[in-house]
């Protein structure tokens, strides 16, 4: 892991002042496996789950609750960060949330930075490599939640779920506070596990969200049940009933990619899956997902995921 020590700080806020390109400089960051750079000023208060195991400081720092494990969130919480701020996880093991609430950061989505302003979310599956930082911003502002991997972490995304829309994160944060503040005080299960499943009923409800053309989420349940199809522009505007054109302002407003990125999102994800839970060849989870060979299959996965195929079955 890459991580910037407290009494370094100074040295390396200069370090960050002499780079002319930031772009370039979080590029040379994201090919480390693990980053986190964090100004020592920053904040932010924290929910782990009672058997999750990561010796990070700000996770050991963390309020521990066993009722998180009933939901398979391995933390949630909320975070006040300063500049400059940055953190690469190369293979994250559960879906992971987060709503800004003030201020302007950045993610990194399907190969580049994206954009996450006050009154955004992200949501991001897991098995992909997760980044994000302040980018330009002085002062990031977000709540977060974390899941481990399960049932849980894998069911609660649909076709249509967004990358990243519209969200009010303000009654989820008031969710993560009151969770907290009942495990400083009475400490009661009962309420633990209510302001838990509050938290989570906010990410579903997200991750369910899709409010416009009944249409495309028609067309997304489809695609979804139908990888292999050697869907293109011209299809997808076909079973949609959209011209394309239509469907790609609708799906970049409500799901935050355009249609062709999100079917290789799809099935990439779909990919994931058959590798981790089949002894298919790769070749042959190529053409079950969509892909013409190996080759794109490999650079498409690779592209989103951070990593080759091969990594998710544990080869060399």
């Amino acid at each position: 892991m890459v991580r910037v020590a407290l009494g370094n700080f100074s040295a390396y806020a200069r370090g960050v002042a002499r780079k002319s390109d930031l772009n370039h400089y979080s590029e040379t960051q994201l090919r480390h496996p693990e980053t986190d750079i964090e100004n020592p000023r920053s904040r932010r208060k924290i929910v782990v789950a009672a058997d999750y195991k990561d010796e990070r400081p700000w996770v050991l720092s963390g309020v521990r609750c066993k009722e998180l494990g009933l939901f398979e969130i391995a933390h949630l919480g909320v975070a006040e960060m300063l500049a400059p701020y940055e953190v690469v996880r190369s293979n994250q093991s559960g879906a992971f949330f987060m709503a800004c609430l003030s201020g302007q950061g950045q993610i990194w989505v399907d190969g580049r930075w994206r954009t996450i302003s006050a009154g955004q979310a992200c949501l991001q599956p897991a098995g992909i490599r997760n980044s994000f930082r302040i980018g330009r911003s002085k002062r990031w502002d977000f709540c977060w939640v974390r899941f481990s991997g399960g049932v849980r972490s894998n069911t609660i995304f649909r076709a249509s779920s967004p990358v990243l829309s519209d969200f009010d994160g303000e009654p989820l944060r008031a969710a993560i506070t009151g969770l907290i503040a009942e495990l400083k005080g009475a400490k009661v299960s009962r309420r633990n596990h209510q302001w838990i499943e509050l938290a989570y009923d906010y990410v579903r409800s997200f991750a369910g969200s899709f409010r416009g053309d009944p249409r495309v989420q028609r067309l997304w349940d489809e695609v979804h049940g139908r990888l292999d199809f050697a869907w293109d522009t011209q299809s997808l505007a076909r079973q949609s009933g959209l011209s394309f054109e239509h469907l790609r302002r609708l799906c970049l407003q409500e799901i935050g990619r355009t249609p062709m990125n999100h079917l290789t999102h799809l099935r990439i994800q779909q990919a994931i899956r058959f590798i981790s839970e089949s002894d298919d060849k790769l070749a042959v989870i190529a053409r079950k997902v969509g892909f013409a060979n190996g080759n794109s299959f490999s650079s498409a996965f690779k592209k989103l995921t951070g990593h080759a195929p091969s990594h998710f079955r544990g080869e060399v």
